[in-house]
């Protein structure tokens, strides 16, 4: 009889990323949500000691969410209620992720999508949530997201989507807002040219990026690091971002990891090719796919562990933003189906 062929063992076990989801009074949620992770995370309090910063906003930030959302505002009320004050290290992990949105004249429908992979440690695989929060008076939140995050990588029933990438600079940018205070406050509004008037006009102080679109299928990359906030704007409708700099200001403070520098370009050259291939026929189906490309396997963009390194793509998410629809494999596209989550 002739022996088995060898088979690689999946690095994350089948399954979906648990739907989590609250409504009612935005302060009654950041309650309930803080009492759910604390009960099934107990252990973990990474975003939930990160959302103390909350409760000293300087007086001018403080405006901001007031004008802006101050949904969010009693959100965190309830968050640091029921969590208390911080009980572990608060830095969240790095990450090696690949983000895209494309406008709606890619499309086979005229919609716009976005999306991105997570790179990360395999542990992380386990602590994703998908969150939903119905607040009363104030758009509808759908992200995938770590227990206590509000941020996370998804969309808002404004029609935003926001995805975000580390980047591989020598160090972080100043401002008035951090990186997670801008993120809310930008899609709480309707418009990426605003979110990025925003970036410009208050500064992020933090380092990374973030790509947001709009449902007009406008969309911009925002770069922030020692080199100050970049706008990296879309290509012919197409944004695509990894941890390399874009923006030449960017680009000029870059970290000395070739290595990692080589592998980012890779990715982001790669996912532009496939997405213009598909120009005026693109799904998200099709996008879902490109995040699974395997064609600098075992690296890439559908990252898998190489060396017995614990490091591979845990989640891929696409998103339809003016739909409310949001779609996450749970571990690498390429061998976990999606499930879909609906605003």
């Amino acid at each position: 009889m002739a022996q088995d062929s060898p088979v690689a063992a999946r690095y994350v076990p089948e399954g979906t990323v648990p739907l989590v989801a609250f409504e009612g009074d935005a302060y009654d949620c950041g309650r309930e949500y803080a009492a759910w992770v604390l009960e099934h995370h107990g252990g973990y309090r990474r975003y939930l000691d990160m959302a103390w910063d909350s409760t000293a906003l300087p007086p001018d930030v403080r405006v901001l969410f007031e004008e802006r959302a101050p949904h969010i505002l009693d959100l965190y009320r309830g968050l640091t209620e029921v969590a208390g004050p911080p009980a572990s290290d608060a830095t969240p992990p790095g990450s090696a992720c690949t983000s895209f949105s494309a406008s709606g004249s890619l499309t086979l429908d005229g919609r716009p999508v976005s999306g991105q992979t997570k790179d990360t440690g395999l542990a992380s695989a386990e602590q994703y949530i998908v969150l939903r929060l119905r607040m009363a008076g104030a758009p509808t939140i759908l992200v995938l997201c770590y227990p206590g995050e509000v941020l996370g990588y998804g969309l808002w029933s404004t029609g935003m989507s926001i995805f975000r990438n580390s980047l591989y600079v020598t160090g972080r940018g100043e401002g008035r807002l951090n990186m997670v205070q801008w993120g809310l406050l930008a899609l709480a509004g309707t418009s990426v040219r605003e979110a990025g008037r925003l970036a410009e006009e208050h500064g992020i102080a933090d380092v990374g990026n973030c790509l947001i679109s709009d449902a007009a299928g406008e969309s911009v990359s925002v770069e922030f690091s020692n080199a100050g906030v970049r706008i990296v704007p879309a290509d012919a409708g197409i944004s695509v971002h990894t941890n390399h700099g874009v923006a030449a200001a960017t680009q000029a403070v870059h970290s000395d990891d070739e290595d990692a520098h080589a592998d980012s370009r890779y990715r982001r050259e790669r996912l532009l090719e496939l997405l213009c291939r598909e120009k005026g026929r693109l799904t998200p189906h099709k996008a879902l796919q490109m995040l699974a490309d395997h064609s600098a396997y075992p690296m890439g963009i559908c990252r898998h562990p190489a060396g017995g390194a614990d490091y591979a793509t845990t989640a891929a998410v696409i998103a339809e933003p003016t739909e409310g629809r949001l779609y996450v494999t749970r571990g690498n596209p390429c061998c976990n189906w999606p499930a879909t989550y609906s605003i």
